[in-house]
């Protein structure tokens, strides 16, 4: 299909037809206390292809086989050791690396830094109010005569907080109570002089028991239960941020706007349309297939996340409404975290390989753009552009926050495109398929607990075992973490069709190129890191959001 920007077509009449016809199939509605803006119905040409559906359900093939296998027991259930949420529940499917070493602290540092949520920690410059960390539990901690103060000044003390999953008091499935732990956590950056940069010490972390208000302080000097156990509550609650608010929030639902008005009011051969096409496919139907299937009453989300549907729903909306345009293009919302500084955290594999990617992916844009945005006129004239842009930004449209209602300059459409192309791609590649590694082994990333928090220390593995998902629930989180993860459609920068434009195609192959060049970058990088970190290889990076 030939390019053509709308001031500039022939064919005006046949264009603006085919918007119209668009605009009667596209239409909001808005769900969660009217906030979040869905397709529904999903028109027939956004659903998945035979040939997709065909494939994905290949790559699941043992899935059934491995459900089967594996030992009945009642949903009341728990399980008798760790070790069964391997043997009894990984029977067919791959196991997770890190079962070996999922328990070591040095990795449940490093998860922070490169595992399923990279998006959550963020440095400080002082304690938060009422964390009972000081200069000589610090001290103790960390081994080292640096006092707290001064770590706090250097920029080597992190933090992890999850204000918005405080409101989830815990849900009930079949009779049986579900938890969410009230923790927090304090990290320390320790450097090192060799290739590795350093690593991310925890240091403590805060649990606030269910059945009264005290909180306990736990670290890697309590026996060694205990601080299992408050590294389990840790990462209940992260699973959580990631699933629903990171992963889903931050990709799916906002990015969902974008590709309904394209569809309203950019025409087919709009040049916007034949970039962003291949990265939007299959993700309207696919948002649909989670709000109908996922996060539907008695779906998956209702039955193993830990709070009722309408809590989990409420914190969806809670970090839907954190998101906006000016502070998640990926280098700004990394320095909104005081996490971009490579002098102060050298050791940061998200930020570092995600780089690489937003630069090319931007050079990419500004390229390709620039093909048709020869002149400033060219894009005040662009009356589809301008439609597009004031409907992204209106209550009544796609109520992007953040949004300009008027585009005035090609640098301006050039950080929107390159935003909008991160997040369907890399960015929802990372955070998608890492959940495979991390957490289809339970006891490393439970979705929910099931036994409240103990008052006082002294935790056992009896405890523990109640604490994590009983056997049904565990069987269900492996379940849907193969499924969200098993196949991968295509790869970034490789397009089904090519580019009619023999300029524009000329700038695919270049990114092609470029892109080739990256991986061979972070293969060398992975050959020093301990844990490689693989999600940003482009080889791993599909185009769109189709699981």
């Amino acid at each position: 299909m030939k390019p053509y920007l709308p001031q500039k077509d022939p064919n005006y009449s046949e264009r603006e037809n085919s918007l119209q016809s668009n605009r009667e199939q596209y239409q909001f509605q808005y769900i969660v206390n009217d906030t979040i803006p869905v397709l529904t119905p999903v028109p027939k040409q956004d659903y998945f292809t035979p040939e997709y559906t065909a494939k994905r359900l290949a790559s699941m093939a043992n899935l059934p086989a491995n459900m089967l296998a594996a030992k009945t027991k009642n949903f009341l259930d728990p399980l008798d050791t760790l070790e069964e949420y391997s043997e009894e529940l990984l029977i067919l499917l791959p196991k997770p690396n890190l079962i070996e070493y999922y328990r070591n602290d040095d990795f449940f540092g490093e998860q922070r830094l490169s595992g399923a949520n990279p998006m959550a920690i963020r440095r400080i410059d002082e304690l938060p109010e009422n964390f009972a960390v000081d200069n000589a539990l610090f001290q103790s901690v960390v081994g080292s005569e640096r006092s707290l103060n001064k770590a706090l000044e250097e920029g080597k003390i992190y933090f992890l907080d999850y204000p918005f999953l405080e409101n989830i008091k815990g849900g009930n499935v079949n009779g049986v109570r579900k938890y969410i732990p009230k923790t927090r956590a304090l990290f320390y950056f320790q450097s090192n002089s060799d290739s590795t940069g350093g690593k991310l010490v925890p240091v403590a972390i805060e649990l606030k028991s269910d059945s009264a208000q005290n909180r306990l302080i736990y670290t890697p000097k309590d026996n060694e239960l205990d601080w299992f156990f408050a590294k389990l509550c840790l990462q209940v609650v992260d699973a959580n941020h990631q699933e629903l608010g990171t992963h889903f929030s931050f990709t799916h639902a906002v990015m969902a706007p974008f590709a309904v008005v394209s569809a309203r009011q950019l025409a087919q051969n709009h040049p916007i349309t034949i970039l962003l096409e291949p990265h939007f496919q299959f993700m309207l139907y696919d948002n649909y297939l989670g709000l109908t299937s996922f996060l539907n009453e008695g779906g998956p989300v209702d039955n193993f996340m830990p709070g009722s549907l309408d809590e989990s729903l409420n914190f969806i909306r809670d970090t839907y409404n954190v998101w906006n345009l000016n502070d998640f293009a990926f280098p700004t919302e990394i320095s909104n975290r005081k996490m971009d500084d490579p002098e102060i955290l050298p050791h940061y594999p998200f930020r570092d390989d995600g780089m690489l990617i937003w630069n090319e992916v931007k050079n990419f844009v500004t390229t390709y753009l620039k093909l048709y945005y020869k002149t400033p006129e060219d894009i005040s004239q662009d009356y589809e552009l301008q439609n597009w842009a004031r409907e992204l930004a209106a209550q009544d449209g796609g109520r992007v926050k953040g949004m300009p209602e008027t585009i005035e300059s090609i640098e301006q459409l050039i950080d929107i495109i390159t935003i909008v192309v991160f997040s369907c791609a890399p960015l929802h590649s990372a955070l998608n398929f890492a959940q495979y590694e991390f957490m289809a082994y339970v006891p490393n990333m439970p979705y929910a607990s099931y036994h409240p928090v103990p008052e006082n220390k002294g935790i056992d593995m009896e405890t523990i075992l109640k604490f994590l998902p009983p056997f049904k629930q565990a069987a269900d989180q492996v379940f849907w973490t193969m499924v969200l993860t098993s196949y991968q459609h295509d790869k970034l920068g490789h397009y089904d069709q090519k580019f009619e434009d023999p300029l524009a195609q000329d700038t695919v192959i270049q990114f092609q190129q470029n892109l080739a060049n990256i991986e061979r970058q972070i293969d060398v990088k992975n050959q020093t890191r301990i844990y490689p970190y693989t999600y940003f290889k482009p080889s791993n990076i599909m185009n769109s959001i189709n699981t």
